[in-house]
């Protein structure tokens, strides 16, 4: 008797908690673009602008963690696309007023802007018109986005190798200083 009820606790505690997920819509794949046209270069230039314009709005010293190695996207590898990241290990000073600032920064420049808030800090998600989907977190001991660059046709595995031939990832990994956000779009 004892195993039986507590088996379905087990089970209705499981039950329970799956639902609770903040995550709880399937993340479904990058597609390919077929209406933006980039090179690798050019996506890699796109991915690196993006970021550093942000964290210029939000300043401080950021490390760049971003991957130059193209990865395949689309349904059966078709695209290539870039990824990356910045991590500011410390908090921003009023993150109502950094969300509120990066959320107008963001719809000026064409950005759809999702916003969430739990307790003190802030995730907000920005998709650009080309596809490139850039999340920051405003947390109460740190600042740090992540991004998706834009999805294009190309072939990943050529453009995977080239970077990795001219060390493309062997960037420099050091604090810097956030640069002063350009106008260019």
């Amino acid at each position: 008797m004892r195993l039986r009820l507590s088996i379905g606790l087990a089970v209705l505690a499981a039950v329970g908690l799956a639902g609770c997920s903040d995550v709880d819509r399937v993340i479904e794949p990058l597609k390919v673009r077929q209406d933006v046209t980039m090179t690798p270069a050019e996506a890699r230039a796109d991915l690196d602008k993006q970021e550093s314009d942000l964290t210029a709005v939000l300043g401080g010293d950021w490390d760049n963690q971003d991957n130059l190695i193209a990865s395949s996207c689309g349904d059966n590898d078709e695209g290539l696309y870039y990824y990356g990241g910045r991590n500011r290990t410390e908090p921003v000073t009023d993150p109502d007023a950094a969300a509120a600032t990066v959320e107008k920064w963001w719809k000026d420049r064409g950005y759809s802007v999702e916003i969430h808030k739990y307790g003190h800090e802030y995730v907000l998600g920005g998709d650009a018109k080309n596809g490139l989907a850039i999340t920051l977190h405003l947390d109460t001991d740190r600042t740090w986005l992540e991004t998706d660059g834009s999805c294009v046709p190309g072939d990943w595995k050529k453009a995977s190798d080239d970077d990795i031939a001219h060390k493309r990832n062997q960037i420099s990994r050091t604090p810097t200083p956030a640069p002063t956000p350009s106008d260019r779009r």
